[in-house]
């Protein structure tokens, strides 16, 4: 993971969606938008989600892969958990939890254990497509996209049990466009992330407390990266990162994200450092955060602090 890192850690997350007056990026630009180059076009998976079902094997299979899953320190043991998870698919091809935590996995395996582009691409869309079809598993869900509505158009019908696969489905959208996107990509694209916040106000409908400050965080990236035209507010952003912080009292997401992208935005370097201090020099098992994402935050943290 370390590795992987450290060949990120000079990028800056947003920092491309700033404002430029380099005239070659303009002439670059209206090409891609003239070609339909970088354009994000989603694509329908309802046709493979499987009518939901439960049965013993794998509630037994979804049980060890969570134990599994809740002590992964590494790639390794990460991958072993996956095993297990698509083998509760393979007894439980609509087992909605699952699904959503395989798509969790693949976060977390295209932002701390891949540097290519093209292979956190593939990580971020195959989390996407988990998170759909746990959310196929709602019946009024996959029969609006049946019907032809987008999964974000047919937010509305999803209910408390969805919130997983929509928090899971809005960060997946968030980390490619941050670690996925080309600089023309992401300006085409930034729109992309008003349908991450549809979701948002949705689990906020159904679900007001799920989360423990990472809806509140999702929330908080949603409003920093878009352009005020299409409804960003950085000072919105702050304030959804302090709900997220009050909200996620135990949790180190909220911290590391305030110290490695809020302070990015406003060039508060020292508040910056503060912020992923504190984080790098916290214990794993004193935290309560998915247990291979607390790895990744302290391991994330210190490689932040020799880049700033």
């Amino acid at each position: 993971m370390r590795e992987v890192l450290q060949q990120m850690k000079t990028k800056q997350p947003w920092e491309d969606t700033m404002p430029t007056k380099n005239a070659v990026l303009v002439v670059l630009l209206a090409l891609f938008l003239l070609c339909g180059c970088g354009k994000k076009n989603w694509h329908s998976s309802w046709q493979e989600a499987a009518p939901a079902s439960r049965s013993a094997q794998g509630e037994q299979l979804y049980a060890e892969a969570r134990k599994k899953l809740d002590q992964a320190a590494d790639l390794e043991s990460i991958m072993a958990s996956m095993e297990l998870l698509q083998r509760v698919v393979t007894a439980d091809p609509a087992h909605r939890e699952a699904l959503a935590y395989l798509g969790n996995i693949h976060i977390l395996l295209g932002t701390a254990y891949t540097a290519d582009r093209e292979e956190k691409i593939a990580h971020f869309h195959q989390a996407m497509k988990y998170c759909e079809l746990s959310m196929y598993g709602n019946p009024q869900f996959r029969t609006a996209v049946k019907g032809g509505q987008k999964p974000w158009e047919a937010a509305h019908t999803l209910r408390a049990e969805d919130a997983p696969a929509m928090l899971f489905w809005v960060t997946a959208l968030q980390y490619e466009f941050k670690e996925g996107m080309t600089l023309p990509e992401k300006i085409i694209n930034v729109g992309w992330l008003k349908y991450g916040i549809i979701f948002l106000n949705r689990i906020k409908q159904v679900a007001p407390e799920y989360g423990n400050g990472a809806v509140e965080f999702a929330y908080s990236i949603c409003y920093l990266a878009l352009p005020s035209f299409l409804g960003g507010d950085t000072d919105l952003g702050k304030a959804y990162l302090e709900k997220s912080i009050a909200s996620g009292k135990g949790y180190l997401l909220p911290r590391w994200g305030k110290g490695k992208y809020f302070y990015q935005v406003t060039g508060d370097r020292q508040s910056a450092r503060k912020d992923l201090r504190w984080v790098a020099s916290q214990r794993p098992e004193d935290y309560k955060d998915l247990y291979p994402w607390r790895i990744y935050f302290i391991a994330d943290a210190r490689v932040q602090l020799e880049a700033l």
